[in-house]
């Protein structure tokens, strides 16, 4: 199988128990065709009460003092910042390089390293660029059960 398709795969795995974790639903499009992964759900939020993500899975970024830098796609880049009734934001999932240390599984445990962060890019500006942006996630917005809270009651 393609390493794309095993992180791909393992990302969602890890966004699924972090939703389903902290109480909310998620719905995935049955094809990828407007730069929208899936939707986030808070079932107990009355209004808007939804956030559309685009997730992605990387072992090629650079780790710094407080973000990490990522070379995202322009077509993506240019998904992501467009104005929406709902909020749209990126899901980082890093991996190690490593394939072999993606997972780990023991008789306690199930484990997928390393660990995804989140950002909103709406209303950045648009780039010049042709074929990647480099866009810079904070290592503050973690993607856990408190972190996707604190993601709505910023966005919504």
């Amino acid at each position: 199988m393609p390493p794309n398709f095993i992180q791909e795969q393992l990302s969602l795995a890890y966004l699924r128990a972090v939703v389903f974790n902290a109480g909310f639903s998620l719905s995935e499009p049955v094809k990828d065709y407007y730069g929208i992964d899936g939707t986030v759900e808070d079932p107990y939020r009355r209004g808007v009460n939804r956030v559309d993500f685009q997730l992605k899975s990387a072992t090629d970024y650079t780790l710094r003092a407080d973000d990490i830098a990522y070379d995202l796609r322009v077509e993506d880049y240019n998904r992501l910042i467009r104005d929406d009734d709902v909020p749209r934001v990126l899901i980082l999932f890093l991996m190690p390089e490593n394939p072999e240390e993606w997972l780990a599984q023991s008789p306690e445990e199930l484990c997928l390293r390393k660990c995804a962060y989140w950002r909103s890019l709406m209303g950045e500006p648009h780039t010049p660029n042709t074929s990647t942006k480099s866009v810079s996630v904070p290592l503050a917005n973690v993607f856990n059960r408190d972190g996707l809270h604190d993601m709505f009651r910023q966005l919504i």
